[in-house]
């Protein structure tokens, strides 16, 4: 249910409750959402959802006019990556208050289970994915100790070039999905330990392919 208000002035204190419809994480596993998420202009909106807001407020912070992102709220509305959590009404207009279904959005790459997808749904998957490891990978330099110069704990990022036999490709391949596995299984053992969480992404491709 939806909250509301009367004006932007009581927005704060009546949406306040809203704070408790959003879950802690929500996982997208279906191409369809993940082409809706993974768009620059709907991760900005997003960003500025995190709290309870209007179209109005978040076309002013992106100097943009709001006629321009009403698509764009209506598409991640209709996949439910927001929420209405309440309405301003002014001058008898109703102007709705939005805010996102979860604090985190996880995306389950479909692509490592096997499966085939359009290029521009393989675009949108990879570009959200990079898009959180740089991120990620920046906040973990910026925040690194001092102290801790070297691995395990200093973060690092390596790119290699390479050429491989059949024999070596199967090989490498094979120690790849090892460690993915690995990794996610230990993700899952220690999900509630409370212990540092640190992330890997993998990306293996081959790169004389026109």
């Amino acid at each position: 249910a939806s909250v509301p208000c009367q004006g932007h002035a009581a927005m704060n204190d009546e949406v306040a409750v809203a704070n408790e419809m959003v879950i802690d994480e929500m996982v997208i596993d279906d191409v369809e959402t993940i082409k809706v998420f993974a768009d620059e202009r709907r991760l900005q909106i997003l960003e500025r959802m995190r709290e309870p807001t209007t179209v109005k407020i978040i076309a002013q912070a992106l100097d943009t006019p709001p006629s321009k992102l009403y698509y764009h709220v209506n598409m991640l509305h209709q996949h439910g990556l927001i929420q209405v959590v309440g309405q301003n009404l002014e001058s008898g207009i109703v102007e709705k208050i939005y805010q996102v279904t979860a604090r985190r959005y996880r995306l389950i790459n479909p692509l490592i289970a096997g499966e085939r997808y359009s290029d521009e749904a393989a675009a949108a998957i990879f570009g959200s994915l990079l898009a959180d490891t740089r991120r990620e990978f920046l906040t973990a330099l910026s925040q690194r100790d001092p102290a801790e110069d070297t691995p395990p704990r200093h973060p690092f990022l390596s790119k290699k070039e390479f050429r491989l036999t059949d024999a070596q490709l199967t090989a490498l391949h094979s120690k790849l999905d090892a460690l993915i596995r690995e990794v996610t299984a230990l993700g899952e053992e220690n999900l509630e330990s409370g212990e540092a969480a640190f992330g890997l992404t993998v990306a293996f491709y081959r790169m004389d392919v026109d």
